[in-house]
């Protein structure tokens, strides 16, 4: 480093330049205070030698002559005596020469000096007797040796200031500041090195000042690799946390995406195949509710660790959601390989299971997608990796219709049937806002009367393009979208403004039975809804009978008992549709308070022939009876099998050999023309005409 760039550093540090100015100052003030004091008391003492000259001379001019003599004033005034006043004993003038500052003999004090004359009073020994002297003494000589002497002191005084401060100066940057810039360069040169990471502990080879600043730099930068070591290992944790399963530790759904979507990429670019294998355990539900959440979690946590041991380092297993796995399988030669591979999975995942004493075993479903024969390549990489998985969803779908516990690859079959299952979505939204659905009532009658006590409510759509729609093919679909709410609280809106209808017209004793669906129960607002659809319409509650299947009942037992209660108590009265076909529980059914059951049509239709059914019809007729329930017997299609209902005490009979679902309209016709209607209008020459057998049609509320 040159000088001046040196002296640059140094001028522009304000610590140096502080120092080295408080040096200066302080040894100035310090010279000062030492030098002036000197230089007064050497002015006081040449004064003093002026006026004790002065007398001496005066002195010894008054033994040598007379005052008034020239021989004496010549020898004593001068240029530091420059003037004489003598008096003697009596005060009498005897010499004022010289410049005595216009003395006046009768003043009682010595006149005051005038520049640098200053009067003195000496009591002389005359010859004869004694004289006062008044001397007047220039003091100007004096005074301008001291004040040159105390000015080249000051001035010595403060070269050696500036000096010792630029001495300071310099030992500052000697001592510091090149010393710190060496620091800060080092510094400078590991963060450097560094490129953005935490810096290396620096190395001071000289063992001065700032060594005890240098290792404080270096706690300061071990603590940050500590610190940084933390937060890697938090980053680290919470990227892992990101983007893999809390309970199998696989990767989650986000990660699969990513995997996904650059497998797809991969595969386009390499014209290579892969396949993705949905595997969802099944009725895993139950498999919770009889060993337990935690077990349940285990059982999910080994079937995701044997996936991923049995596969591959390339492939990827991943764990989408509750029990549902997913798997990308690369390289994929043939769908033949996706078939051995889909049939080890199925083999490893179904492996029974020890866990603290119990022997667990669980089955799964797998579906199956392959690229790229099922999927559409022209379209975005993005798109095809969302279709892989929709086909497979579709292909695990057909898995569990068909049985469960079984593979599907999936098919063009599929696709299509995929497609008719969107279309019919997408229908029903606009059947909904279009209104295109429509009430059927199917009446029922008094078995030992013939008497109508009323109809079941049964919806229809009525397609513009299709015609009538199955509720068999599209409820399910109503079910699984959520419509089902909304339709579900139409339908019951209609059938209680349809029965008070009637009872305005003067049938008086009809009721009403509508369809619950499980997802209504589950919907939490049901109650509120029934409640609103009696109120607007007018409707009794006894005359509003709500059914649902057993199966719904038993989806969740408890809090199904609990709904059940509340809409008893509210009056409306309760029945179990499809009574025998479900998950029969008698212990659930004494809890239930159901008013009534219903044979489901398929104990009905070979009841003249098959003992079985009769069995059976017998046994749901002795379950109504002891738990004093009335029992509706539905799909009756003759008159044979209506008296052995009546034969055997069932109560209420429905079927297509009493009339076949009819409109709001046709509905009223039939009411006028039942010979055995509640009017009890005597009708002695009217003809029961029974409608054609027909296909029956499976209702759906």
């Amino acid at each position: 480093m040159n000088f001046r760039a040196l002296t640059s550093k140094v001028l522009r540090s304000r610590t140096a330049r502080t120092l080295a100015g408080s040096v200066a100052l302080t040894l100035f003030l310090v010279q000062l205070a030492v030098y002036l004091p000197s230089v007064y008391t050497q002015y006081s003492g040449l004064v003093r030698e002026q006026s004790g000259t002065a007398r001496t001379l005066v002195q010894v001019g008054l033994y040598g002559s007379q005052p008034q003599s020239m021989e004496f004033q010549d020898g004593v005034i001068d240029e530091s005596l420059v003037g004489l006043v003598l008096l003697d004993s009596t005060g009498r003038l005897l010499l004022n020469k010289g410049n005595t500052l216009d003395f006046d003999p009768a003043a009682a004090e010595l006149p005051e000096k005038s520049g640098w004359v200053y009067p003195a009073a000496w009591q002389l020994q005359g010859v004869e007797s004694s004289v006062s002297a008044i001397g007047f003494l220039d003091r100007s000589g004096i005074l301008k040796a001291s004040l040159i002497k105390a000015s080249a002191l000051s001035v010595f005084a403060l070269l050696s200031s500036i000096l010792a401060g630029l001495v300071a100066l310099f030992g500052a940057a000697r001592s510091y500041i090149m010393p710190m810039e060496r620091l800060i360069g080092v510094l400078r040169e590991h963060r450097q090195n560094s490129e953005g990471q935490v810096p290396e502990p620096i190395k001071v080879i000289t063992d001065d000042d700032l060594k005890p600043l240098a290792e404080e730099f270096n706690g300061m930068i071990e603590a940050q690799r500590k610190a940084a070591r933390q937060v890697k290992v938090k980053q680290q944790y919470l990227e892992f946390a990101a983007h893999h399963d809390p309970l199998t530790h696989l990767p989650n759904r986000l990660m699969f995406e990513n995997t996904l979507r650059t497998t797809v990429q991969e595969t386009l670019a390499s014209d290579l195949r892969f396949s993705i294998f949905l595997v969802d355990l099944d009725n895993f539900k139950f498999f919770n509710d009889q060993y337990g959440h935690l077990v349940g979690d285990k059982m999910v946590a080994e079937v995701g660790n044997r996936l991923r041991t049995m596969m591959r380092d390339i492939d990827l297993v991943a764990r989408l959601d509750g029990d549902e796995f997913v798997v990308i399988q690369k390289d994929v030669d043939a769908s033949v390989c996706a078939e051995e591979v889909a049939a080890k999975i199925m083999s490893v995942a179904t492996a029974p299971y020890e866990y603290r004493g119990f022997t667990l075993k669980t089955a799964v479903s797998v579906g199956i997608s392959s690229f790229p024969d099922d999927v559409h390549v022209q379209q975005d990489e993005q798109m095809l990796g969302e279709e892989m998985v929709n086909n497979a969803a579709v292909a695990l779908q057909e898995a569990k219709s068909n049985g469960k516990n079984q593979y599907q690859l999936f098919n063009e079959k599929m696709r299509l049937r995929l497609t008719a299952r969107i279309r019919l979505e997408q229908d029903l939204k606009i059947a909904m806002q279009d209104n295109q659905f429509e009430v059927y009532y199917q009446p029922k009658i008094n078995i030992h009367t013939r008497q109508c006590t009323g109809a079941e409510a049964l919806v229809r759509w009525r397609h513009p393009v299709n015609g009538f729609v199955s509720p068999e093919a599209f409820v399910p679909v109503a079910e699984e979208t959520g419509l089902i709410i909304e339709l579900g609280a139409w339908i019951l809106q209609t059938a209680c403004n349809k029965t008070r209808e009637l009872q305005s017209m003067g049938y008086e004793g009809l009721n009403v039975a509508v369809n619950i669906s499980a997802v209504q129960f589950t919907d939490g607002n049901l109650l509120p809804m029934v409640s609103k659809a009696l109120e607007v319409s007018g409707l009794s509650p006894e005359l509003l009978e709500l059914e649902i299947t057993e199966s719904a009942v038993m989806h969740d037992p408890e809090e199904v008992i609990s709904s059940l209660h509340e809409l008893s108590e509210h009056g409306m009265k309760l029945a179990i549709d499809d009574f025998g076909t479900g998950y029969s529980s008698l212990a659930y059914l004494k809890r239930f308070p159901v008013n009534t059951l219903k044979i489901d049509r398929a104990f009905i239709t070979d009841i003249s022939n098959d003992n079985d059914d009769v069995a059976i019809v017998e046994a749901v007729l002795g379950l109504g009876k002891h738990f004093n329930m009335k029992v509706v017997a539905e799909g009756v299609e003759d008159e044979e099998q209506l008296n052995f209902l009546k034969s055997q005490g069932c109560d209420i009979a429905q079927g297509y050999f009493i009339s076949k679902p009819l409109s709001s309209e046709q509905y009223n016709h039939w009411l006028e023309r039942w010979p055995f209607g509640v009017q009890e209008k005597p009708v002695p020459d009217i003809v029961l005409e029974l409608p054609a057998p027909e296909e029956p049609i499976r209702k759906a509320g």
